[in-house]
């Protein structure tokens, strides 16, 4: 028996037929199933063998010959001819992937449409609903024309656009009521609730100007600091028109105290200023004369007038005037005054004037405000007014 394989000539076992080489060639390569040889001493001879071996060569050799095909092609045809029974389950599972990979696709698009669909639900009607009643809330807590009008805007066919339309036109002619009162009225507070009750009002400038008109004549008549510290206040936060503020910052400058208080001198300077006004109410000559200076520096547009001829001048312009009498009411209590460097006073005192008329009419104006000017002995020598208004007597 022959110890070498027929087909490469190398060595090979006495129970094989061919080395291991050429044995795991065809039997990967050809798919031939290589049958090992019977050791036992009743097998077939060696001659038989031999020619097994020529048999199985011719058979190697005609396999290699027909091998030629696609191997893979003709391996899948025959999986492909094997029934679903014959098939393994790691097979049957691979054929089923395509079905259920389009399946899940499906399903997926499905769920998308559905959660699309629910969202857009949400955001139309119950998002969109809580959001239309949360800006109708706010228009009847303000309950303002603007704010209706606002929800209006942004819901023409909102569930309550009825209701605002209603709500609006009763507060537009409750508003015009209420300006048509405020018009002719005198009362203040009416105008601060009116401005309250209506913030955009198309009658906001209006109200505002005559609201000021009558804060500036509130101001005038208590002719203090505090009152026109307050109509400065207003005017700058916008309550109401301001057109009076910068007349207002003078009279305040004026009648502010900025220096301390001497009690001995501020004594001193009210009996004089006493004096003098009564003198003036009086046309008294001696009153006058005890409470002015020699020489008077300034009045009006006269300086460097002697006492006497003052006083002339003063006791004429009272005859000449158009009234019975005439009296100046000192608010004395608003007193300003201010010690100057060469030992003089600056005096500013809030007046007001009581004319009575020859028809036994009396006439009181309030606003005036009387400057004076005292040498060390606190006798006037310059004395002028401001008036509260330009025509103002």
């Amino acid at each position: 028996m022959s110890l070498k394989c027929p087909l490469c000539g190398k060595s090979k076992t006495a129970e094989n037929l061919f080395c291991s080489e050429c044995t795991v060639k065809l039997n990967s390569e050809y798919e031939l199933s290589v049958p090992a040889l019977d050791s036992s001493p009743n097998n077939t001879s060696e001659k038989e063998e031999d020619a097994s071996q020529e048999i199985v060569k011719e058979e190697i050799v005609a396999g290699a010959s027909t091998q030629k095909f696609d191997k893979k092609a003709w391996k899948k045809q025959q999986q492909d001819d094997r029934t679903d029974s014959q098939k393994s389950y790691y097979e049957l599972n691979r054929d089923k992937k395509p079905k259920r990979g389009r399946f899940i696709f499906v399903s997926l698009f499905i769920l998308t449409l559905v959660l699309v669909a629910a969202l857009f639900i949400y955001n139309d009607y119950v998002k969109g609903g809580n959001l239309e009643r949360a800006k109708w809330e706010v228009a009847l807590r303000e309950n303002t024309v603007d704010s209706y009008l606002a929800y209006m805007d942004e819901y023409p066919q909102g569930d309550y656009g009825d209701e605002a339309y209603t709500n609006m036109l009763s507060l537009k002619n409750s508003e015009t009521e209420a300006w048509q009162i405020l018009a002719t009225s005198e009362n203040t507070s009416e105008f601060v609730d009116f401005l309250k009750r209506y913030p955009q009002s198309p009658y906001d400038r209006k109200v505002k100007i005559r609201f000021d008109s009558l804060m500036w004549e509130s101001s005038l008549k208590e002719n203090s600091s505090q009152a026109y510290s307050e109509y400065i206040n207003m005017s700058t936060t916008g309550e109401i028109a301001g057109d009076y503020i910068g007349e207002a910052q003078k009279r305040y400058e004026m009648l502010s105290q900025s220096t301390p208080v001497d009690e001995i001198d501020i004594a001193k300077i009210k009996e004089s200023l006493n004096g003098f006004l009564i003198g003036l109410s009086n046309m008294s000559h001696t009153q006058l004369s005890d409470n002015l200076a020699p020489v008077i520096d300034r009045f009006n547009t006269s300086t460097n007038v002697p006492r006497d001829i003052m006083i002339g001048q003063l006791l004429l312009m009272a005859a000449k005037a158009d009234a019975k009498s005439l009296r100046f009411d000192p608010e004395i209590t608003k007193l300003k005054y201010e010690k100057m460097g060469n030992g003089t006073y600056q005096v500013n005192v809030p007046v007001q004037k009581v004319f009575e008329g020859n028809n036994g009419d009396v006439n009181q104006i309030k606003g005036y405000i009387v400057h004076l000017r005292m040498d060390p002995d606190f006798k006037i020598f310059s004395f002028h007014e401001t008036k509260p208004f330009a025509t103002a007597p």
